[in-house]
């Protein structure tokens, strides 16, 4: 008989159901986004979708198949593979970057006008594999087909085998990176991983179809009604104004009245609260913290005058460039920090890469390391391969992806650690070179090739490495192998790429792309980017300067968290200070922190330990009202109506 770690827990049942849900959600989250135009199922760390799925699965469909057939409900260790691959799925079909792409790779050849002489400026610099060549193709996904007309699949085939290939080795150029870094990250630092707690509550304690006891909680269902029926108000409001709305945003803040900054809402989800009652309390206070002390900083240097008039990128909209450089360099030295941190782990990594035989065990990772390694590098040149081919300059490729790779640790620790259930790097990838090298360095072409790497840069709150490190985590509470998993996770990438695919496609065909709210919207970063082309930036001095501040401020804070066991401030929480996404959660992070703390200074950790069923309780509840109301607009025909934004 094999060993007990040779064999896997994973089976093949349970990857056919992944696949299944995978397609799913897939299918399901373009069309809750662009045609109800509701609550997003998967553009934030908190994977609302997968959540939503993998409850209606284990509550409902799990039960009924073990009560037709014990053979026929999934296992424990089948559920966590079918949530893996749930949270690998969420991270595509919409914002993250299918509706990117179809966005940016169509949106030059529909915006081209002999106003702004797109066809004769950019065009031409852009790949032909890269981009549809079908006119008529694409103005008929913005406008619609004409009536009897069919999709016309067969001009897409072409550009996006090439981006899915692109995409294929940069998701597993991230699962590399995730399975070198797990055990530093679970098993040295022993980060908490909040966001898995509530997945293996739902599946824990039970044998193969049972109920787990979670669900026959009354304080999670307690926890459960208050964002169901308080949003459902507002649900409810969207059809019948006369019924009391309890609204997402309870306020709205201008943080200083007398000069020019952004007012921004004062957000109220119960599912954020949820998610930071389960992290330390010195995270949940340094999260809301920093951001008021970013915030002073920001009133402060409108009032003296004396920030910088640097123009950032539409994603950093409410934010001074002074601060945004300044949370750049506390990000930067965050990453390299926790790298050195790890060096032993890594050293051990690159040893068993080379030398199998004399390295650590690795039988229980999801692949050996001598894989992850060598995958990570072989991935990482193809990476750059295909961006030289699209028209990024070697010199700037290095440069590029190192911020890559920086933002996409730091976020991924930052959900890990943290439990942040929605975050942004504070300035986008292109945009650091912009500012950083300039634009000269560039050209018309390099400029062209730098807009198109938005597609997969734009939107970095959930993608492939986060949900692999959550898949990790989940899949320890499980003995064996874990290859399958990989297996899955693959698969998962595959089934979105195809759902997504044709559902974002349907939905441009059948009803044209510009009457599906932002479904068409990205197509409309080209000017902005590409009139850098005709106003060229140079290197940003002043940006370096707060760059190498704030990275000496991070350093600070975490000699001081090492050092210094009183220090109350965790170094996560600086590089989170600066951006809008932050000033969503903050309030919730406030306001977890100050629960948690009376329930532990009152109660102990026994009371916390009870009332952790409401809280988790509060996450469900927020995801089953969504997805509740998203049900309800589609039988009655409805849109618009989005009940929140976790």
């Amino acid at each position: 008989m094999p060993p007990e770690s040779a064999k896997s827990p994973f089976t093949f049942k349970g990857i056919v159901v992944g696949a299944i849900f995978s397609l799913l959600v897939s299918l399901c989250a373009p069309f809750v986004v662009f045609m109800l135009q509701a609550s997003s199922m998967g553009i934030n760390s908190s994977s609302p979708g997968a959540i939503f799925f993998f409850f209606v699965l284990t509550l409902f469909v799990n039960v009924v198949l073990g009560l037709i057939k014990r053979q026929f409900a999934l296992s424990r260790a089948d559920l966590i593979l079918v949530y893996s691959m749930l949270l690998m799925a969420v991270t595509l079909p919409t914002y993250n970057f299918l509706n990117y792409l179809i966005g940016m790779i169509s949106g030059p050849y529909y915006m081209a006008s002999p106003e702004n002489n797109f066809a004769e400026l950019y065009l031409p610099y852009i790949p032909d594999w890269m981009v549809p060549q079908d006119e008529q193709a694409i103005f008929a996904l913005y406008e619609g087909l004409p009536s009897g007309q069919s999709i016309p699949w067969a001009a897409w085939i072409e550009p996006l085998s090439h981006w899915f290939a692109f995409f294929l080795c940069l998701s597993f150029m991230m699962i590399c990176m995730a399975t070198i870094l797990h055990r530093q990250w679970s098993a040295h630092e022993r980060l908490s991983y909040p966001m898995t707690q509530l997945p293996l509550q739902m599946i824990e304690g039970t044998s193969p179809g049972q109920v787990a006891p979670f669900f026959k909680k009354k304080l999670m269902w307690l926890g459960f009604a208050v964002p169901f029926i308080l949003f459902s108000f507002s649900g409810l409001n969207h059809y019948l104004p006369v019924v009391p709305e309890f609204p997402f945003y309870i306020a709205w803040i201008h943080w200083f009245r007398d000069i020019n900054t952004w007012g921004e809402g004062l957000a109220l989800s119960y599912a954020w609260l949820g998610f930071f009652y389960l992290v330390d309390l010195n995270i949940s206070l340094s999260i809301w913290f920093f951001f008021l002390i970013g915030k002073f900083q920001d009133g402060l240097f409108r009032t003296l005058g004396i920030h910088s008039t640097e123009q950032l990128s539409q994603y950093e909209y409410s934010q001074l460039a002074d601060l945004t450089h300044q949370a750049v360099g506390a990000s930067i030295v965050f990453v390299l920090f926790g790298l050195w941190t790890a060096r032993h782990h890594l050293r051990d990594v690159v040893v068993t890469a080379w030398r199998p035989a004399s390295g650590v065990d690795d039988s229980e990772e999801l692949m050996s390391y001598r894989l992850a390694f060598f995958g990570l590098i072989a991935s990482l040149l193809l990476v750059c391969f295909w961006l030289w081919r699209s028209g990024l300059p070697l010199v700037v490729i290095p440069v590029f992806l190192f911020i890559c790779l920086i933002y996409y640790i730091l976020i991924t620790r930052v959900v890990s650690a943290g439990g942040v259930p929605t975050a942004r790097p504070p300035l986008v990838a292109p945009y650091f070179i912009i500012s950083g090298l300039g634009t000269s360095i560039l050209g018309a072409k390099g400029m062209v090739a730098l807009c198109f790497t938005m597609v997969w840069q734009a939107e970095m709150r959930l993608f492939p490495m986060l949900a692999c490190a959550n898949a990790l985590k989940l899949a320890e509470s499980v003995r064996g192998s874990k290859r399958r998993l990989l297996l899955g996770l693959l698969l998962a990438l595959v089934c979105s790429m195809i759902g997504g695919t044709m559902m974002n496609l349907h939905l441009g065909y059948t009803y044209g792309g510009i009457n599906l709210g932002s479904y068409a919207g990205f197509g409309g970063n080209w000017d902005l980017w590409l009139s850098l082309v005709h106003n060229p930036r140079e290197v940003d001095v002043r940006g370096w300067i707060f760059t190498g501040l704030g990275g000496t401020f991070e350093a600070f804070l975490m000699v001081a968290q090492k050092r210094w066991y009183w220090w109350p401030f965790h170094p996560l929480g600086f590089p989170l200070a600066i951006g809008w996404l932050t000033s969503e959660i903050w309030f919730a992070a406030m306001l977890a922190y100050l629960s948690k703390l009376t329930i532990l200074h009152f109660g102990g950790p026994k009371l916390y330990r009870v009332l952790k069923p409401f809280f988790l309780g509060l996450i469900l509840g927020e995801v089953s009202v969504a997805a509740f109301w998203a049900i309800i607009d589609t039988l009655l025909g409805g849109s618009g109506n989005v009940i929140t934004y976790m």
